[in-house]
């Protein structure tokens, strides 16, 4: 992640293309947007890729009898004390070519609520930086060098080797 400008966005044509190789792909349900947010995430490196990880809104399934669950190999939950501003989905993390990243300007959001969570958000992640990057690794190890017996969870998680040789073979 860059120090000041650590949102991103990635085309909507590279989700199209990883969705026909991959289907835990997060789509970024271009017609359906609130405001004129794309696929919002951060990035980290991993194996010599610019990972993606895609933010998402908050949904019934982050809370469990009332309270937001706790972090997990696949997801980090952007919260205050008691509020749940998103989550970090790590199990749908991608690996984005430089071309088809786009920084997203907080500032230039014109909704004012929305930039407010925004900017919650984004203190979150400046804040954790050290537990982001570890998850990401974390879960791309285990992914990539455990069996389903081991790791039944990675049922749900991205091919990270079969989207880093889509990624590779990526044209415009």
């Amino acid at each position: 992640m860059t120090e000041d400008n650590i949102f991103y966005i990635v085309s909507d044509e590279y989700i199209e293309y990883l969705l026909k190789v991959e289907t835990h792909v997060m789509q970024n349900k271009p017609h359906e947007r609130t405001y004129h947010r794309k696929y919002v995430g951060i990035l980290t490196e991993i194996n010599g890729y610019k990972y993606f990880v895609p933010m998402s809104s908050p949904k019934d399934k982050d809370y469990k009898d009332g309270k937001i669950k706790k972090n997990n190999l696949t997801t980090i939950y952007l919260r205050s004390k008691e509020k749940l501003y998103g989550t970090l989905r790590f199990n749908s993390m991608i690996p984005v070519p430089e071309s088809e990243l786009s920084l997203y300007k907080i500032n230039d959001e014109g909704d004012f609520s929305y930039k407010l969570l925004m900017l919650a958000e984004y203190n979150f992640c400046k804040e954790n930086r050290d537990k982001i990057e570890k998850t990401a690794k974390n879960l791309y190890k285990k992914k990539c060098n455990s069996s389903e017996e081991e790791f039944p969870v990675g049922k749900i998680v991205i091919d990270f080797k079969k989207v880093e040789d889509a990624c590779n073979k990526y044209k415009k």
